[in-house]
């Protein structure tokens, strides 16, 4: 009888342990780490001459993206066409044409969501 109170008791330790290690690993899971099934912008630069975006992103499934430029009051100024992209890492090159310097925004879009970034054009 003794012996099976050690091993019961050895036994329910052992199992809230893992109990509670799999709550704290589940909730930093969840908080910190994106969904799953979305784009992750990872990085967007202007580069000059000719000027465009470079923006680069990551896929967790091949799908459709479309890319806006907004205004500093987030008016539409230009559309790019739609854009399929592999699962992965990748970049995408956006042509910004003849603008002028200042504020607009980036909006990165697909059929469940939608990101936008600010970023400054200053060409003088």
């Amino acid at each position: 009888m003794e012996n099976l109170r050690i091993a019961l008791t050895i036994t329910l330790s052992i199992l809230l342990v893992l109990v509670l290690f799999r709550r704290y690993r589940d909730r930093v899971v969840r908080r910190d780490l994106p969904v799953a099934g979305h784009v992750e912008l990872i990085g967007l630069e202007v580069a000059y001459h000719p000027t465009r975006l470079l923006v680069r992103v990551r896929m967790p499934m091949a799908r459709s993206l479309s890319w806006t430029l907004l205004d500093e009051a987030h008016r539409e100024l230009h559309r790019w066409p739609d854009q399929p992209l592999h699962a992965g890492e990748q970049a995408v090159e956006l042509a910004l044409g003849t603008r002028a310097d200042g504020v607009y925004h980036l909006q990165m879009a697909s059929d469940s969501q939608r990101t936008i970034r600010r970023f400054r054009l200053a060409q003088a």
